[in-house]
Order: structure tokens, then sequence, then C-alpha cells
């Protein structure tokens, strides 16, 4: 007689049925494939097959920040299926395949200038390209594991905040455009 446990097992999948690519027409395996809503004009739905809320909340939100895009909203369809369902309508203006691709481009760039500014506060910091030599302390409990001494608590303090006043004046991503069109004065 089987246990409940033992049960549960015939509703795994095996793993390679779970990271499976489904293929086109073509034959070739598609991570992305782009299915036209026949419901509702200028609109599309992505199967987007290996990804989970991650990316399809990053896409979400970037593309609700383009004053063209009407709806955009994903769901996952089944926890056991690694893949998103991403609807996107656009007004007649842009086509809503033009509008992701320029989410993903902003989404792109907007990464590059986080991955940089995180690089440099490192390198500020001094734990990356310029390593901090400390001297220890006979007692283990004087320093600490950053190199900071117990004796002096502000040090560290001292340090963030002239990074912090660094950063302020340091951010300009470069390459992102913005999602809708700038306001034309009137």
């Amino acid at each position: 007689m089987a246990t409940p446990g033992q049960l549960q097992m015939y509703n795994k999948m095996e793993a390679h049925e779970m990271f499976k690519i489904p293929e086109g027409p073509d034959g070739e395996p598609r991570r992305i494939q782009v299915v036209p809503d026949e419901k509702v004009s200028n609109a599309v739905v992505l199967h987007t097959h290996l990804e989970d809320h991650t990316l399809g909340n990053l896409l979400r939100m970037e593309l609700l920040r383009n004053e063209a895009v009407l709806f955009a909203g994903y769901k996952v369809p089944h926890p056991l299926n690694h893949m998103i369902e991403l609807r996107v309508q656009t007004t007649p203006v842009i086509k809503p395949e033009d509008a992701l691709r320029h989410a993903v481009k902003n989404l792109q760039s907007e990464c590059k200038s986080m991955l940089e500014q995180f690089d440099e506060g490192c390198r500020l910091l001094g734990s990356v390209d310029d390593p901090v030599d400390v001297e220890m302390s006979p007692e283990a409990d004087v320093m600490d594991s950053e190199g900071y001494s117990a004796e002096d608590p502000d040090s560290f303090h001292r340090r963030l905040e002239a990074f912090a006043e660094r950063q302020r004046h340091a951010y300009s991503p470069e390459g992102y455009e913005p999602t809708s069109p700038p306001e034309a004065a009137g």
C-alpha cells in the first residue's frame, strides 16, 4: 500500500520535462512565442519559457511607463510549467512588439548603469580594485571582519557618508531613453 508521500511522486515532472523548450513551426526551439490576441486589437500574448515572476514583473513595470501601452500584464499559468504569459496592448501609434523591444532596451541600459555604479561604489570604498590593508590587533574583537576598529565606530559611517555624497552628483544613466515621448511644450 502506498503512503501519501509516495502518491505525490506521481504528479512530479521529470527534470528533463520541466525545462523543455517547445519547437516552433520550423522545428527549431523557441523560448519566446508571439501569439496575436484575437479578442483585442493591437495586442499580443508572449509565451516566454524558462522565465518566472522576476522577468515578468520587470517587463510589466517598464512597459507601463510607456504612455502608448494601454495594458501590460503577465501570469504564470502553472508553477510547474516554468513560463510566463505576457500580454501587451498598445495604441495604434506603436506595435506591441516594438514597445516590448524598447522596454527591453531600457532595462538593459538601466541594469548596465546599476552594475557600473555598484562597481564604482565598491572601488571607492576600497573593496574591489584597492583592497584595504588592515593591521590586525591582538584582540580579535577589537577589529571586525571589515577592518573597522571598535575603538573608532564612526570611521565606517564617515566613509559611507563620503561615498553617498560623491554618488549624489554622479548619477547619469547612459543610453537610457524615456519610454514615453516627451510632452510637447504648448
